[in-house]
């Protein structure tokens, strides 16, 4: 399967292949709720993560995942944000019943109080004017599929004013894009702890363009500082016409340039990937990036 992505034929794109069997695949179904109340979390994210197979629930909390017997003794990640993370025998999903999440418990910490002069400046941080001849696409039309692109934080703390993702070319149905924010490990790869304490949600629309959520109408909510690199992701949730969605008619800007490295998952709880790229003229350190970034004041 290529990489989603378009370039000058003196490019050509090598990907491994991340997808999973899907010989005897069968649909299993279920619902997500919360422990506490027993109301249903939305968009919550089920997957195995060996098998890079997973999706994301509705709104109503529901969910069908594609399987075969030989998952039957794999273990299953539910998450979400607000919630304590679950690991379960695969076997409970067969069951039938409904899976609990427990709202998670954020322990008190010490208010540091910060001059409002130290947030004196607004800043871009990310790629915000594409190649025109770079762009990009999701690698997979199963909900959970995601592309992020790694954000250097320059000057620390810096408080998160907005997200944006530029669309380049939409011809698809709407779809529901769920903006996250990834803590990277000691090495700087992505984990799957989300600086976001709630979901971002955006929705294409326009055939080209910026699609962003403005994070000041509720400081409460969404003040995010971020005091370390991240990666910047988007992750279809979904799709409001019939059938399944067709994510190659949906593009998003890019460049080949010397900022953050471009990321991508086939499914929901998925290992991350990166593209590798040949080329037949010295690349010098440049690497993919996708146009996605943050406003940012610091």
């Amino acid at each position: 399967m290529p990489f989603n992505c378009f370039f000058p034929l003196r490019f050509c794109w090598v990907l491994l292949s991340l997808l999973p069997a899907t010989a005897a695949a069968q649909l299993i179904g279920g619902t997500i709720v919360n422990s506490a109340t027993q109301q249903p979390i939305p968009f919550v994210n089920v997957g195995l993560p060996k098998r890079g197979l997973g999706t994301v629930c509705d709104e109503q909390g529901r969910y069908q995942l594609r399987y075969n017997l030989a998952y039957a003794a794999d273990s299953v990640r539910v998450s979400s944000v607000g919630y304590e993370p679950r690991m379960l025998p695969f076997a409970a999903l067969l069951a039938g019943a409904n899976v609990g999440l427990a709202p998670l418990t954020v322990p008190l910490t010490d208010v540091n109080v910060v001059a409002a002069s130290v947030y004196s400046r607004t800043r871009t941080l990310g790629l915000d004017k594409p190649a025109p001849m770079v762009d990009f696409g999701m690698i997979s039309n199963e909900l959970g599929t995601e592309i992020g692109t790694l954000i250097h934080v320059e000057r620390r703390p810096s408080l998160v004013q907005s997200l944006h993702v530029v669309v380049k070319k939409n011809e698809t149905t709407p779809l529901t894009l769920r903006v996250n924010v990834y803590r990277l490990d000691a090495q700087g790869q992505p984990t799957a702890e989300k600086l976001l304490q709630r979901d971002v949600l955006l929705t294409t629309g326009p055939p080209k363009g910026v699609l962003t959520a403005d994070l000041t109408a509720d400081l409460t909510a969404d003040r995010l500082v971020l005091t370390e690199d991240c990666l910047l992701a988007v992750e279809l949730v979904k799709s409001s016409g019939p059938g399944a969605p067709d994510v190659s008619k949906l593009r998003f800007g890019g460049a080949l340039g010397y900022g953050g490295q471009c990321y991508f998952r086939v499914a929901s709880q998925g290992a991350w990937g990166k593209p590798t790229m040949k080329s037949n003229v010295p690349l010098l350190g440049r690497k993919l990036q996708i146009a996605f970034y943050l406003t940012v004041k610091d």
